[in-house]
């Protein structure tokens, strides 16, 4: 393994068990017995191993949301089941969500970032749920402003489920399970009859 990825996964280990503002690059080179000139020179501040940490995420994430888009199931049951893909990459890069203010709060660029892939998701996630409207699985009276609060809220559930996580509950046995049926909960209202009844078959 060479030292620049050995960086980003002390990094990325540190980050997540004592919070983003708590571990510095010396912490760093520490943790991986490397002199912190060692550590700068390949990251040349804290920000820059946040976002290659980052990039690593969304790359992953990609591959992700392509393996479930390619599957032979339905649009409904693809986003059913999508949080139960992607809670263990939410896991690995727990920080992201626990210190999302800090990010916001110091870390200015990145923030941009996150902020415009958020929006960009947002947008294809809006087409799913129209399409939805049309294939008569969502109620067709919501506007598309319905929608979008929605998923508005739907980021804010996931968020808060780990932001109140403590650390014995990181590795709880049935976390994922528990993690699955509190974001879809969200949906249920909203769906048609059609909806719910394929909604309780997937569960």
């Amino acid at each position: 393994m060479n030292t620049k990825t050995q960086i980003k996964q002390s990094a990325l280990k540190l980050f997540n068990q004592k919070g983003l503002m708590n571990v510095t690059l010396r912490d760093v080179a520490v943790d991986i017995s490397k002199s912190y000139g060692n550590i700068t020179y390949h990251f040349k501040n804290k920000e820059k191993v946040i976002e290659s940490i980052y990039n690593d995420m969304m790359q992953e994430l990609s591959i992700i949301n392509k393996d479930i888009m390619e599957s032979n199931e339905s649009l409904f049951a693809k986003i059913i089941r999508a949080p139960n893909h992607t809670f263990e990459l939410t896991m690995n890069y727990l920080f992201f969500y626990v210190d999302f203010v800090e990010i916001r709060r110091n870390f200015t660029e990145i923030f941009k970032k996150i902020d415009a892939n958020n929006e960009s998701r947002m947008e294809s996630w809006k087409h799913s749920l129209v399409e939805l409207q049309t294939q008569n699985y969502i109620r067709k009276e919501l506007s598309e402003s319905d929608l979008f609060y929605l998923m508005e809220l739907s980021g804010a559930m996931r968020t808060f489920f780990f932001l109140k996580l403590n650390k014995d509950q990181v590795k709880e046995e049935g976390l994922k399970k528990k993690y699955v049926e509190f974001t879809n909960k969200l949906f249920y209202p909203y769906l048609t009859e059609k909806g719910r009844k394929e909604y309780n078959e997937i569960r």
